[in-house]
């Protein structure tokens, strides 16, 4: 049976948890008592392990962070893993031509990393709007050969290749060759570049 946390191990706990969860979101002690309704001090006091907050404290803060309450009383300092199995992946486009675009895994805002398995036939293709200021992604062909536009250059990738751009501006990826291009994408959006893509492959039309 595992012993139950004393409270001075439950204080700790959380000031570490609520520093760290503030510090990635890039928020100020000022700004996350100004979100939580919690005084300056009080934040302050639970981040230094110097007071037990009180449930509704701990709900206001854990609504501020955007997370559960779990994630601040957590004890447990073990890296956090999260796995997705082949069968839970959501195919969030797809084309009449029997294109894809598979999303395999991602982080929550702000700092958002996903992973996206993309297969395009031969002549289709997706066009992409401009992200916000800030995103990268990164693509690496595994088959076939993939047309690339960002802006107006163009780019033509065999498999094996590997290209970085900002993707601020319009993108275009299109089979290219007489068979389908696969490619794995990752797309990384920074916190000041918005919480939210101004238009995601969800809300995109075949």
């Amino acid at each position: 049976m595992l012993a139950m946390q004393s409270p001075d191990d439950v204080a700790a706990a959380v000031g570490r948890n609520v520093r760290a969860l503030r510090q990635q979101r890039r928020m100020t002690i000022d700004a996350l008592a100004a979100a939580s309704g919690v005084s300056r001090g009080t934040v302050i006091q639970i981040e230094t392990a110097r007071g037990n907050p009180s449930i509704g404290t701990l709900v206001a803060l854990a609504a501020a962070l955007r997370v559960g309450v779990a994630s601040l009383v957590d004890g447990d300092g073990a890296p956090r893993v999260v796995v997705r199995r082949a069968a839970e992946a959501a195919t969030l486009w797809s084309s009449a031509a029997g294109s894809s675009a598979v999303f395999r895994i991602g982080t929550d805002p702000p700092d958002v990393v996903e992973l996206w398995d993309w297969t395009l036939q031969p002549g289709d293709g997706f066009d992409g709007e401009a992200h916000p200021m800030g995103t990268v992604e990164v693509l690496t062909v595994r088959s076939g050969r993939l047309d690339l536009r960002v802006g107006t250059a163009a780019h033509e990738l065999d498999a094996g290749d590997t290209v970085m751009f900002q993707a601020h501006a319009p993108h275009r990826y299109a089979g290219g060759g007489d068979e389908p291009v696969r490619f794995v994408m990752v797309v990384l959006q920074p916190g000041d570049a918005g919480l939210v893509p101004p238009t995601s492959i969800a809300e995109a039309q075949p």
